[in-house]
């Protein structure tokens, strides 16, 4: 998954822009409910990012696990092999 660019520019803009805004249209308790509703809902996002990112992680590793264990299979394997020459060529 390929993450979306973007502008830390004008993400600050639109914070200055709508916080602005607030500023004119609520009362101070009001305002203080939303930007306790929005750091709560920016914390839920942070938290969800976060278990995702882990998620991540967790299933990376697994598949390197595995990659792992089949290259270890393959080198047993052929590493036999190489003892069962050794045997037969020392019969001879």
């Amino acid at each position: 998954m390929s993450l979306p660019y973007m502008n830390t520019v004008l993400l600050n803009q639109m914070i200055v822009i709508i916080s602005q805004s607030f500023n004119e249209c609520f009362s101070n308790d009001e305002q203080a409910i939303i930007g306790a509703f929005l750091t709560t809902l920016g914390d839920m996002l942070s938290l969800n990012s976060a278990y995702i990112s882990y998620l991540q992680d967790q299933n990376s590793l697994s598949k390197q696990n595995q990659n792992d264990y089949d290259l270890l299979e393959k080198s047993i394997e052929k590493i036999k092999v190489e003892i069962n020459k050794m045997k037969s060529n020392v019969q001879k």
